[in-house]
């Protein structure tokens, strides 16, 4: 009969061997130089087919879609919005339908605003986007997707969001994963110096996701916590097992 030391002890083996999976390692293209992506502003968000947006009229809640003074503006749960249809287009009141594809927010808010001027003296207009969103990923306190506001949003400005970095963080190769011209992208980034947090901070855009991946001491520590147990285990048994032997 086999020893039942050397089946409990293979089978430590098999946990100590067991790595955390490596995610985004080796299908996406490597990036730019990081000096160049930084360079690379995207270009602020237009208006396409599927967007959700709110129209704030300044001094007319009753006709505003998502108004800023009111707490329906900025989730998309509240249904305060409307959605462009597969031509671009919205029905607003007192105005009707109108096209806002491939408008950005300026842009759309300036067109509405002139054709709210035949009903409106003077009109402020806000347009905000609702449904575009980044993503955050791995060693960081609240990962999860975060809402991208019209005005543009900095890489550091999105990791102060997610309420800092684990303690298993690796700074030194966060990856931006972005689509550029239909493939997806990583960009690594070195944030473990504090003049990396002005050369790396890139602008973000919607769709992009951010990965602060593990150290290797976390894989290391969740090694630990899975042979403590069995090497308790093996100390066990072999205690009854050389009892029984005397």
């Amino acid at each position: 009969m086999k020893n039942p030391l050397v089946s409990i002890s293979l089978f430590m083996l098999v946990l100590v061997s067991c790595k955390t999976p490596a995610v985004f390692e080796s299908d996406m293209i490597p990036a730019y130089k990081m000096t160049e992506f930084v360079l690379m502003n995207p270009e602020e968000p237009k208006l396409s087919p599927g967007d959700k947006i709110t129209v704030s009229i300044w001094g007319h809640d009753q006709i505003s879609i998502g108004s800023i003074n009111s707490p329906y503006v900025s989730h998309e749960s509240t249904g305060r919005w409307v959605m462009l249809d597969k031509q671009g287009e919205v029905n607003l009141p007192k105005i009707g339908r109108v096209n806002l594809k491939d408008y950005n927010v300026k842009e759309a808010a300036y067109f509405l605003e002139e054709l709210y001027a035949k009903h409106i003296q003077n009109p402020v207009i806000n347009v905000r986007i609702i449904n575009h969103f980044v993503t955050v990923l791995g060693e960081v306190n609240k990962p999860g997707k975060y809402q991208l506001d019209n005005e543009a949003l900095s890489l550091v400005e999105l990791l102060g969001q997610t309420e800092g970095y684990t303690k298993y963080a690796k700074l030194d190769n966060i990856q931006l994963i972005r689509e550029v011209n239909g493939q997806m992208v990583k960009f690594p980034i070195d944030f473990s110096t504090l003049n990396a947090l002005n050369t790396h901070n890139a602008s973000l855009k919607p769709g992009d996701i951010v990965y602060v991946p593990p150290t290797k001491k976390k894989a290391s520590d969740i090694t630990m916590n899975r042979v403590i147990p069995v090497a308790s285990i093996i100390t066990g048994a072999a205690l009854v097992i050389s009892s029984f032997r005397r």
